[in-house]
């Protein structure tokens, strides 16, 4: 089975990365073969190519429809307000998993 690679935008890099670090740490745990790297929303275009899923932070979901036009081969989440805003990494593996990622 092949790493499931996630990235994870918000509009400056820095709230991603710590949900995402929790989010990781829910895979880890699980000892799933997911990995989550957070980015700042100016790097999709360098770094989606390479990702299986793409989520997306609230600051950023006004971005939803064009993400998916540019890149319809790939699943894309955009997270709610208080899925994001919690930074648990559970509740934010719960929903990724409600859209069959797991």
């Amino acid at each position: 089975m092949m790493t499931v690679k996630i990235a994870f935008f918000c509009s400056g890099g820095m709230s991603s990365s710590l949900a995402g670090k929790r989010l990781q740490e829910v895979y880890s745990k699980a000892e799933k073969d997911i990995n989550v790297e957070a980015y700042d929303f100016g790097m999709m275009d360098d770094v989606a190519d390479d990702a299986d899923v793409i989520i997306l932070a609230p600051q950023i979901s006004w971005s939803y429809d064009d993400v998916v036009k540019k890149y319809p081969q790939k699943k894309i989440i955009k997270l709610s307000i208080s899925e994001f805003g919690s930074m648990n990494g559970q509740i934010i593996a719960d929903r990724l998993e409600k859209e069959g990622i797991n």
